[in-house]
């Protein structure tokens, strides 16, 4: 939404602020000023402030570190910008954060806080300084104030919005982004001897990959000006921080901060009991070297795997309420550790998916057969009789990939089993290297052919895959 020059005529006290705030400008240029920041994931971990959002409105201005641990206990003497959202209910601000934030902020440091609705619990840390998301619906086109066009030194300012609160602010803020309506979507004020900065969510990028850098334009000036007050030293080291609580589980470290303890045990115990069900099922321990710590995740959207490393949502499927959810989550995240040496081609999500289900199925949790069955279901309306489509191509649907995976699976096993899985996952350890430069679905089938003792291609190929074993150096016999 193009926002032109407009401009509008905002009451004398707020020029007087501006006014102020652009006297105390240093004589640094905005190009050579460099920014260190931290985009904190301990209130809420999303992949987006784990490195997006820095990739999207600074790169090329500095560095960027993550905060993993509690925000209460982080170093911010070496940085100058805090990037913080509005945070899950699970776990509130607390008091001696957010006296961290205010700390900072007395020292010069600049605080981005994206607020997502009028429940986050950032507002709390946005309220005592006349801020907060309100439940009032937006209007129209979202455009710029004269403040902002000042900022980003261009008149013709484009602004565009994706949803999100109006703020409410009190009279020190400047409104930077308005709706039709002049429901500010953007404010800024200075606190101490810095500047604390409040956006709705929908003002910024989202994607997990970085491809949808909106209003970086003038954002990223804007950035460069809040930073201002605070210089850095480029000398040292800018790091991130880890969770810093941690309790050795036997050959597991399990790793979690103030926020995620009341969940981290728990989660440590499920996959305790996961864990011998996913070697029975794969017929093979994890992968030399693989699940070596746990870390409980402040989300209940999903997880992670790094291999050495599982990452869980904490509250996962409103977890501990819910106890299948966060089972089949564990048994995803750790079969990526399984599956090594070389990743699984096509289905490498779906197997591990399907390594969850299975340990729910011997679990005695009826979700498992439900899940099972509705995702081969849904599959089945785009190849009825699986036949047809190959999963392979790249216009195949989600649903037809994951559900015709299971299927082949579940075939697999009637046909060739019992604990064909067992078999294929034994031969594959026995044939593959971790040198290997390429493992295709070629590669995959001559694998299983081997495992069971049979040539699967022409079996593969009634199933509409395109597959050939003269592509395959691995021999099926």
């Amino acid at each position: 939404m193009r926002a032109g020059a407009i401009l509008r005529a905002w009451p004398v006290v707020i020029a007087l602020v501006c006014g102020a705030i652009e006297a105390q400008e240093t004589t640094t240029s905005s190009s050579s000023r460099r920014v260190h920041c931290v985009s904190d994931i301990s209130q809420e971990f999303s992949f987006y402030m784990d490195g997006r959002f820095f990739r999207q409105y600074l790169e090329g201005h500095g560095e960027d570190a993550r905060n993993w641990g509690s925000l209460a206990q982080l170093d911010l003497s070496n940085a100058n910008l805090l990037a913080l959202t509005g945070g899950d209910a699970h776990v509130p601000y607390a008091k001696e954060s957010v006296a961290k934030v205010n700390a900072f902020l007395a020292e010069g440091g600049a605080v981005l806080m994206l607020l997502q609705s009028a429940e986050a619990p950032g507002n709390e840390v946005t309220r005592q300084h006349g801020c907060a998301a309100t439940a009032t619906a937006t209007h129209g086109p979202a455009c710029a104030t004269p403040q902002l066009v000042r900022f980003a030194g261009d008149s013709t300012i484009e602004v565009e919005f994706r949803g999100g609160p109006t703020l409410a602010i009190e009279s020190m803020w400047q409104p930077l982004v308005v709706d039709a309506k002049d429901q500010t979507l953007l404010a800024l004020r200075s606190v101490g001897s810095g500047f604390l900065l409040v956006g709705s969510r929908g003002l910024f990028g989202s994607n997990p990959d970085a491809s949808d850098p909106i209003n970086a334009a003038w954002i990223t000036p804007l950035l460069l000006h809040a930073t201002k007050k605070k210089q850095v030293d480029a000398q040292k080291p800018h790091r991130s921080t880890w969770a810093e609580d941690t309790m050795q589980l036997g050959p597991l470290l399990l790793e979690f901060h103030d926020g995620t303890a009341p969940y981290a045990k728990a989660i440590a115990d499920e996959y305790a009991a996961i864990r011998p069900h996913l070697v029975e099922i794969t017929g093979v321990e994890p992968a030399e070297g693989m699940i070596k710590r746990l870390l409980a995740l402040p989300t209940g959207g999903g997880g992670f795997s790094s291999g050495e490393r599982i990452a869980i949502g904490a509250w996962w499927g409103d977890y501990p309420k819910n106890r299948y959810p966060m089972v089949e989550l564990i048994g995803h995240e750790a079969g990526h550790s399984w599956v090594l040496p070389c990743a699984e081609p096509l289905w490498n999500e779906p197997i591990a998916t399907y390594l969850g289900i299975q340990v729910g199925r011997r679990m005695g949790m009826k979700e498992a057969d439900d899940t099972l069955k509705r995702q081969i279901a849904q599959a089945r309306r785009h190849d009825p009789k699986f036949d047809k489509v190959d999963p392979l191509s790249p216009d195949a649907h989600r649903d037809l990939v994951w559900g015709k995976s299971y299927f082949v699976f579940e075939e697999l096993e009637r046909l060739h089993g019992p604990a064909a899985l067992a078999k294929y996952f034994r031969k594959k350890r026995a044939l593959l290297t971790h040198d290997r430069p390429r493992y295709t679905f070629d590669d995959l089938v001559a694998v299983w052919s081997r495992a069971v003792g049979q040539d699967l291609f022409p079996w593969f190929r009634s199933l509409g895959f395109e597959v050939r074993a003269e592509r395959t150096g691995i021999s099926i016999h």
